[in-house]
């Protein structure tokens, strides 16, 4: 199967809305209608394919002037730099 990335928001307008339900009776109707919802709460709840991405000058790692990355030493720090071992400040 292909690793494809995909709208969540487009999953979800292509699953449409809920079945109508003719009759509380009618056991095609039931599993049609508990489908739909496990379809819709499994699309809701994946994770999501792209992880945030937490720029240089928002990392715990970038000095208090935001120009040196502390963590490996790196400098200067541009304005989109972002490192796969970013970590979010507290105080923000």
């Amino acid at each position: 199967m292909k690793d494809d990335t995909i709208s969540r928001a487009a999953a979800l307008d292509a699953l449409g809305e809920r079945p109508v339900v003719w009759s509380d009776n009618d056991d095609y109707t039931l599993g049609e209608r508990n489908q739909y919802d496990i379809d819709r709460l499994a699309i809701e709840t994946v994770p999501t394919a792209q992880p945030e991405i937490i720029r240089c000058r928002n990392c715990k790692f970038a000095s208090g002037d935001s120009r040196i990355c502390m963590q490996f030493g790196h400098s200067p720090i541009g304005e989109l730099d972002f490192c796969a071992w970013a970590e979010r400040r507290t105080d923000e």
